[in-house]
């Protein structure tokens, strides 16, 4: 400390003899000042009273447009952006069914937890973690293939104990 720090400009604490002497001069002076017929007169409380600072969200250019009425028109919905891409066409599987009259087709989509959020799909891969399952396990469990199931892994930072 002393090496790297000058103690000779360090404030003086508070309980130090030149600070009692200081004190004591204090009082001595406004004896004496009081003596004469001086007076004291204390403004701290008007200060408090009058002056109070606050910030008044209204009148502040970041919080002012929360506070501006609607017109009174009838309310309308915002229209929406144009996709920037098409949406995504699921996966189909396509069966041939042989009927004795004519051949139809019947397309049925595959099962592939398409309802699910990504954070869903992490969880029950979670579960099928812990339970031990490996990557591939996991994923046929879950209904997702292996890549995504694994993606998902590294993603949400989980590991399986069995690779493969």
């Amino acid at each position: 400390m002393q090496r790297y720090h000058d103690t000779s400009t360090d404030p003086l604490p508070i309980r130090s003899p030149y600070h009692e002497q200081e004190r004591q001069r204090l009082e001595e002076l406004t004896a004496e000042f009081l003596a004469k017929g001086g007076q004291v007169q204390e403004v701290g409380f008007q200060m408090r009273d009058k002056y109070t600072f606050v910030i008044a969200p209204e009148k502040t250019p970041i919080y002012s447009h929360l506070f501006v009425r609607p017109e009174a028109g009838p309310l309308r919905a915002k229209a929406q952006p144009a996709p920037a891409c098409a949406p995504a066409k699921p996966d189909i599987e396509i069966e041939q069914m042989q009927d004795e009259q004519s051949e139809q087709l019947q397309v049925v989509e595959k099962d592939r937890c398409s309802d699910l959020t990504t954070p869903q799909l992490a969880a029950r891969l979670m579960v099928q973690a812990k339970l031990g399952a490996s990557p591939m396990a996991a994923a046929e469990a879950v209904g997702v293939t292996e890549k995504q199931a694994r993606q998902l892994a590294r993603d949400f930072r989980f590991t399986f104990n069995r690779q493969r």
